[in-house]
């Protein structure tokens, strides 16, 4: 079986030139659309144009064999859409000086492509982001580029539906789960058949926040499975990518305070400064049963009916800290082969990273470096 391929997203430079001979795609994580609510059609980078030249240049020299195709993105919020660029309601002119003005910073750094990362779109911009989309790609082609586009997750719907949105020409056919925004704008058949690469972002089944749905790892192993079991079907193997989180969320559960990002470096400081119990595998419904508490776990006792039948191969941390009980869920090297044994049952074209930085777990790189090697 030809080996599991492996790209990347990073806006971290350094951790970008230690690991790039690792992946067959690195994806500089820079680029975002000008202007908010309505867009010029210009991209606009984090990096300044002499840092583009000057990294991109290592990043050749540290593995020449490594494609760079940036992201562009845009999470559609109040404040931030996409409308223009995509050109709905007719706006082409602002859509064409788009593409133009990525083709344009495509020839200028040698970019072997651009990735496509547009998401929370409603219902309404499917149709003009599939026009654009081709439009694009058919540009790129010519200059012998390639068309990445990074999707939402979606999961096989027990009954088909048909969805109506007001300002498409048809009406939208729901063969998947979450039909909500986002994954209504991206049809993965169509996206399997125009984008050369097509990466799912399948993290953030547990986001961020105190409350619905609660503490729970960022991509648990069922969740990647059934994703595949409807992805497989519908988007040539070739082409498709999984995106695997390398990060987790530390949640209050007792607490109205902050939850917060957890890598490597905090899931350290947890274990060895505040004697957690650590889970591993985590089966939260029994922990739920046997762990002493400080108060009512109201940001985990709602929603514990989501855990019924599941216990995760992800690690979690359980303990104390200034009169509240918190859980950290994080990733690491046998929770991340565990599902990279899931996309090779599926026989999929690779895996993707969100995202590579320096305060990933290094035995995840170690791993990468057994399976993936230098040699390749």
């Amino acid at each position: 079986m030809e080996r599991v391929r492996a790209s990347t997203w990073s806006q971290d430079f350094f951790a970008m030139m230690k690991y790039i001979h690792l992946y067959d795609e690195m994806h500089p994580f820079i680029y975002n659309l000008e202007g908010g609510r309505k867009n010029t059609g210009r991209i606009l980078s984090v990096w300044k144009p002499d840092e583009i030249a000057e990294r991109i240049q290592w990043l050749r020299i540290m593995s020449p064999r490594t494609l760079i195709i940036p992201t562009i993105f845009r999470w559609e919020n109040d404040f931030e859409k996409v409308a223009d660029v995509i050109g709905l309601n007719g706006n082409t002119k602002t859509r064409d000086f788009h593409i133009q003005s990525i083709l344009k910073e495509v020839e200028k750094y040698g970019y072997d492509g651009i990735d496509i990362d547009y998401e929370g779109m409603t219902c309404e911009k499917k149709e003009a982001f599939q026009e654009f989309l081709i439009l694009l790609r058919d540009e790129l082609h010519k200059r012998g580029k390639l068309l990445s586009v990074a999707i939402h997750p979606k999961t096989l719907a027990e009954k088909p539906s048909v969805y109506s949105c007001k300002g498409l020409k048809s009406p939208i056919q729901v063969d998947f789960y979450e039909a909500y925004r986002g994954q209504l704008t991206h049809d993965y058949e169509f996206l399997g058949k125009v984008a050369d690469k097509v990466k799912i972002m399948a993290y953030e089944l547990h986001p961020r926040k105190n409350g619905f749905p609660g503490p729970g790892p960022q991509a648990p192993d069922w969740w990647i499975d059934r994703i595949l079991e409807y992805a497989s079907g519908r988007i040539p193997n070739e082409k498709l990518y999984m995106a695997i989180p390398t990060y987790g969320y530390d949640w209050p559960l007792n607490c109205d305070i902050d939850s917060k990002s957890v890598y490597y470096s905090r899931a350290k400081w947890i274990q060895d400064k505040m004697l957690p119990r650590k889970e591993e595998p985590t089966d939260i419904l029994e922990i739920f049963k046997t762990q002493p508490k400080l108060g009512d776990w109201k940001y985990l006792r709602p929603y514990l009916y989501r855990h019924e039948g599941h216990v995760y191969s992800d690690p979690s941390l359980w303990y104390r800290m200034g009169g509240c009980d918190r859980v950290a869920f994080y990733m690491n090297r046998s929770a991340f082969e565990a599902k990279m044994k899931i996309l090779e049952k599926y026989k999929i074209r690779g895996f993707s990273f969100w995202q590579l930085i320096e305060d990933n777990d290094p035995e995840i790189n170690r791993y990468l470096e057994e399976k993936l090697g230098e040699g390749k």
